[in-house]
């Protein structure tokens, strides 16, 4: 399949996802406290975001990943479904159709005007004033360690799927940890053997990071904790962390000077 059929693929998808996060948008309207529901808008937002960045589609990954941020909170309790919120996802579907059909469109003043609305909705605020400045959001540095399960890559599991969603969420440092990889005899190429180390920057909450790895955390060794002072935090080319190398041998001793000759 050429890269141009997966795209078309996605299109397809992408359109039927839509369809399906609208229909459950205005069942919901009607049944607010419905929590199947709740669950199927988040998890065809996260469906929708997760297959936009893998095809390309950046500025809809990073506009749905609002969206799918908003009812996280619903779907974890910490803010209440309302026809507010349900209204303010729903005037984002024609703005997500139009990022699938025209990627390259420019879309920056309707984003920010549908994401100041979905923040008002979710605050439970009066939407601000068009052309209010948006205050910038508090950042926390996490630190993220995980392993994923030696089978994760045959259960079809895309390491660089999880880091580039991670990215997605703000600036991140990377480093592969090679320490587990067995010896040349001994590996197994259809085993993931790596385990990554991120420090990633972010105005999301914890749960955000959590749902990155919502379809194999049971699975996983991890451990996500804040680091104590929020940095910036620029982004480098992977490092690896290698196993510590042997000690440097010695210099080879200096050749002996030759015997001198004794007079007799």
């Amino acid at each position: 399949m050429s890269s141009l059929d997966a795209v078309e693929i996605f299109l397809v998808e992408a359109r039927d996802l839509l369809e399906q996060i609208e229909q459950a948008l205005l069942d919901l309207n009607g049944r607010l406290d419905d929590r199947d529901l709740v669950d199927t808008v988040f998890r065809g937002l996260h469906t929708l975001k997760g297959s936009g960045a893998m095809f390309g589609f950046d500025a809809l990954a990073e506009f749905t990943h609002h969206c799918e941020s908003a009812f996280d909170r619903v779907r974890k309790g910490e803010v209440a479904a309302t026809s507010a919120l349900v209204g303010a996802i729903l005037d984002a579907q024609d703005h997500m159709r139009a990022l699938i059909e025209d990627p390259k469109g420019d879309y920056a003043a309707a984003s920010q005007r549908l994401l100041a609305g979905l923040n008002a909705a979710v605050s439970g605020a009066a939407p601000p004033e068009p052309g209010a400045a948006p205050q910038a959001p508090a950042l926390q540095v996490w630190s993220i360690r995980f392993r994923l399960p030696a089978n994760a890559l045959v259960n079809g599991v895309n390491p660089l799927g999880l880091l580039n969603e991670l990215r997605d969420l703000g600036e991140c440092r990377i480093v592969a940890d090679t320490t587990k990889i067995p010896d040349l005899e001994a590996l197994d190429p259809t085993e993931c053997h790596l385990g990554w180390d991120v420090t990633l920057t972010t105005d999301q909450p914890r749960s955000a990071i959590e749902d990155v790895f919502i379809f194999v955390m049971d699975d996983m060794d991890i451990v996500i904790e804040t680091l104590d002072a929020p940095e910036a935090v620029a982004p480098e080319a992977p490092v690896v962390a290698t196993a510590p190398s042997a000690p440097a041998a010695a210099p080879p001793p200096k050749p002996a000077a030759a015997p001198q000759e004794v007079p007799t």
